[in-house]
């Protein structure tokens, strides 16, 4: 199923760009997730294939979260999976493009604004997907407290972000003009250590060529020991 949700996804970001390119669709990634460059789409769909592994993996999960949601393909593949899928971004012009070549289920509650200003409850979700999103905000420290709050005793965070070494670099570079943007305020390490002041943190996965180019983690909450 994932690799012909892949091409669907990708066939319908080729034709969006093609009838009009904006910066919010840089930003939601589809540029990336449609280039013809083997391993900017390995990169770029490994992390998508993963997440959704990780999901599928974990069989009590059933509420997710899937934070900066972007294009939606995270969110559609899990409710194709009978996941409760809420998907929140601060800008959905993307999402919608996307909405009118893929037809995507009901029953994904889309929510567009900033989470902070959201009133979810607490101890709602076994997965918080939070894919490429947080090296674009200056302070996560709010956010990652919130999700602490959102998620269930036994729920796990999976985050995923690039290193911005010198390798990652030259990569924008090859990738082309649209990749050149310093749009990126922190990096995966930096999150990392954010995430390890307040939840129990452990690499999933780093995506290496011949460095590390992304990392993806996943944070649980802390045990509380007995006395």
């Amino acid at each position: 199923m994932y690799h012909q949700i892949k091409q669907d996804f990708k066939a319908a970001f080729k034709q969006i760009l093609k009838e009009g390119d904006s910066y919010a669709l840089g930003e939601a990634a589809l540029p990336a997730y449609s280039h013809n460059n083997p391993l900017i789409d390995w990169l770029f769909w490994q992390r998508i294939k993963l997440a959704f592994e990780f999901a599928l993996n974990k069989k009590s999960a059933r509420n997710v979260l899937d934070f900066g949601c972007g294009s939606g393909v995270l969110s559609y593949m899990l409710a194709q999976e009978s996941f409760s899928v809420t998907a929140c971004d601060v800008e959905f012009s993307p999402l919608h493009l996307v909405q009118k070549k893929i037809d995507f289920p009901n029953d994904i509650d889309f929510i567009e604004g900033d989470i902070l200003d959201m009133e979810l409850p607490k101890n709602s979700f076994d997965i918080i997907f939070a894919l490429d999103v947080l090296e674009h905000i200056d302070s996560i420290e709010t956010y990652i407290v919130l999700f602490e709050k959102l998620l269930k005793p036994d729920g796990v965070i999976v985050v995923s972000g690039p290193t911005e070494n010198v390798l990652y670099k030259i990569g924008r570079k090859i990738a082309g003009s649209r990749f050149q943007g310093d749009y990126h305020v922190t990096n995966i390490s930096l999150i990392k250590a954010s995430f390890k002041k307040l939840l129990t943190v452990s690499t999933l996965k780093k995506l290496v060529f011949p460095i590390v180019l992304f990392e993806m983690f996943t944070a649980t909450k802390k045990k509380i020991e007995a006395e």
